[in-house]
């Protein structure tokens, strides 16, 4: 038995008869018939009492009936969400993203959201080295992050580069009475330093650029979780330099930002996938609002 003579079966019930069920399936009526003859001998049951001109369906008829409609509208289910799946209007989208890329998605993920109500997004948020481990194992498509040091294996597409500033207390800042700050300057005041990240050069960048200049800033407490750095600030526990795209949901009325004077870093973020990884075509969608 197959879906096949189900339909057959189906369409003879639903239409009364096997002259019209043979119109509606643009069969001949012999081969319909045989059809059902050979499903019966296979079930070993009669399916439909015949009656000179009248037929009925006997119990076991009307047990495949019904088990042929739900099998019939579950195999359209499935034919409908495996092509919504293939044209990216359903399923899932798996993504993850880094502490330093975390304000690049919302508002993208609210409009795909607004086109795409059927696809469901999941979201990792973790440090780029264990992203990279993420789209190995394909546990997630697409990645938000720093790009990674070795580009062999991955599709980087770059966003736009985003400067350094300094996080300093409120109160702090009006004693200044400026727009921007040195890193001369920036050594006389307690600094929260973002820690070391695997797979991130921030940590060394930074302090290279103090070295450089033959400057050491006073370290009192590294962590490296941007958010929580930013709430050490709102404390008045010291000032940071943390990335220019990380202050816009700053919700601390105490915490103020100072441009960085002869600071040459950026923070390039980048959306990271497997080359050899075929891209699913919600990701396709999502990446679309990323073109330009």
């Amino acid at each position: 038995m197959d879906l096949r003579q189900l339909k057959y079966f189906k369409t003879i019930v639903d239409e009364g008869n096997i002259t019209k069920a043979a119109e509606i399936l643009h069969m001949a009526q012999p081969p319909l018939s045989q059809q059902l003859k050979q499903l019966e001998k296979e079930l070993g049951t009669v399916l439909i009492k015949r009656y000179r001109q009248q037929w009925e369906l006997t119990e076991t008829g009307r047990v495949l009936y019904n088990h042929a409609v739900h099998m019939l509208q579950d195999i359209k289910e499935v034919k409908q969400e495996i092509q919504e799946i293939e044209e990216g209007t359903r399923g899932t989208l798996s993504m993850g993203i880094s502490s330093s890329c975390v304000n690049l998605l919302p508002k993208k993920v609210k409009e795909f959201r607004r086109e795409y109500p059927d696809v469901f997004v999941n979201i990792w948020k973790e440090d780029s080295s264990y992203l990279q481990k993420l789209l190995i194992e394909r546990k997630i498509e697409l990645s938000f992050m720093l790009p990674p040091a070795n580009l062999e294996e991955y599709q980087v597409q770059r966003l736009k580069r985003k400067p350094f500033v300094v996080t300093l207390p409120a109160a702090w800042a009006n004693g200044l009475n400026k727009s921007s700050i040195s890193l001369k300057e920036i050594i006389n005041y307690p600094f929260l330093m973002l820690g070391p990240m695997e797979g991130s050069s921030i940590y060394r960048d930074i302090l290279n650029e103090f070295n450089k200049r033959d400057f050491s800033p006073n370290i009192v407490l590294e962590c490296n979780d941007i958010f929580t750095v930013l709430n050490f600030v709102a404390l008045e526990i010291g000032i940071s330099i943390i990335p220019k795209s990380e202050i816009h949901d700053i919700s601390h009325q105490n915490i103020s930002t100072l441009e960085i004077e002869d600071f040459p870093l950026f923070i390039e973020p980048a959306i990271v996938s497997l080359k050899r990884n075929r891209l699913t075509k919600a990701a396709e969608h999502f990446l679309n609002y990323f073109a330009d």
